[in-house]
């Protein structure tokens, strides 16, 4: 059977060649589609993905929304457990001074000594007493912004200074600017005045949330799933992305169906003169799956190192992450999407008479 496959392709080698194409641009399209839903995913929420922690208890009027959480910071600052920090966010332009030029960022306030506080990957780590000091994400670097440059807030006339930076520490499309709590209460109008936005655990265990809800009240606790969902335009833009890759992968069951199914009706006569010398119709089924298995393998191997190769070469500015095991999960619904279509051909197959095709030989 294999042998027989194989030299069916050899010899009709462009009529094989095309379908391979059309197979390869087909799975390149949905792996590409897919680099950037998993890229504007994580230019959204890799801050809150990243985040070590297990969920978050935010307000109970916030419908999950960090933005519309908040609890005061004397509230906070009651807590006393290792197990659970609060955090706040907030969006806003920064101007950085050597440039002259605007920068938008998510200000996060955090004890920099506690574990939600990202790995700094280049300068000097933040500690709790020094104010106006932040660690940035590395992605104000493409925008010009280096260790020891000063951001400032024009309506407050505060200014920062970036002792470092991290990485994968994005909201919302921003990147984020890590500060300490001493920092944060005093940018917004001091301790009896600021506010935090959710409190983080890193465990769910009873006696950590039982304490948080002690000292904090009106809250309630999220899944992190739940809490990186709500953020402003990620439902949005991952629905609409995955639909298209449903799409995508609908039209190619009926494309890839039409191919094979074409290529199967000029070949019914060949299928009948083998019936006719013995050849049976799971075996002439078996076959033509194969051929369909060797190029979808082929095909598909082929678009994931092209994707693999593109993720290197696109401009900084495009979100495009190449997630291997997403790869290969959607990898494997186009090689079940074209068995299915090559399978769709098979009655024709079963249909073949061998007394009509030996009657039409000549």
């Amino acid at each position: 059977m294999f042998s027989l496959s194989l030299k069916e392709i050899q010899f009709f080698k462009l009529r094989y060649v095309l379908i391979g194409f059309i197979l390869f641009f087909i799975s390149s399209l949905v792996f590409i589609i897919s680099g950037l839903a998993n890229g504007l995913a994580n230019d959204n929420a890799s801050a809150m993905k990243n985040m070590q922690a297990t969920s978050y208890y935010l307000a109970k009027d916030s419908e999950n929304r960090l933005d519309r959480s908040h609890f005061s910071a004397n509230d906070v600052a009651k807590m006393n457990n290792d197990h659970a920090q609060a955090f706040g966010l907030q969006m806003m332009s920064l101007k950085d001074t050597n440039s002259k030029k605007k920068v938008d960022v998510t200000l996060m306030g955090l004890n920099p000594e506690k574990f939600i506080m990202p790995t700094v990957t280049e300068g000097k780590h933040l500690n709790t007493t020094t104010k106006n000091t932040v660690v940035a994400d590395k992605t104000l670097q493409k925008q010009g912004v280096k260790i020891g440059d000063k951001l400032y807030e024009e309506n407050t006339k505060t200014t920062f200074t970036v002792v470092g930076f991290t990485e994968n520490q994005t909201y919302s499309h921003t990147p984020v600017v890590f500060m300490n709590n001493k920092t944060w209460n005093a940018f917004f109008g001091g301790k009896d005045r600021a506010a935090y936005n959710a409190i983080a655990v890193n465990n769910s265990s009873s006696n950590t949330k039982s304490d948080v809800e002690k000292h904090v009240a009106d809250g309630k606790w999220i899944a992190k799933d739940d809490v990186v969902k709500k953020i402003p335009g990620y439902d949005a833009e991952q629905s609409s992305l995955f639909m298209m890759l449903a799409f995508l992968i609908v039209i190619a069951v009926f494309v890839l169906a039409a191919f094979f199914y074409i290529m199967t009706i000029q070949k019914v006569n060949q299928f009948g003169i083998l019936k006719a010398i013995g050849a049976k119709n799971g075996f002439l089924i078996g076959s033509t799956m194969l051929q369909v298995l060797v190029l979808s393998i082929i095909s598909i191997s082929l678009a994931i190192g092209f994707a693999y190769i593109l993720q290197s070469i696109m401009p900084n500015g495009i979100p495009f992450v190449f997630d291997f095991a997403l790869i290969m999960k959607f990898g494997g619904v186009l090689l079940a999407v074209s068995l299915l279509g090559a399978l769709f051909s098979s009655t024709s197959i079963v249909k073949a008479d061998p007394l009509q095709a030996m009657g039409r030989v000549e």
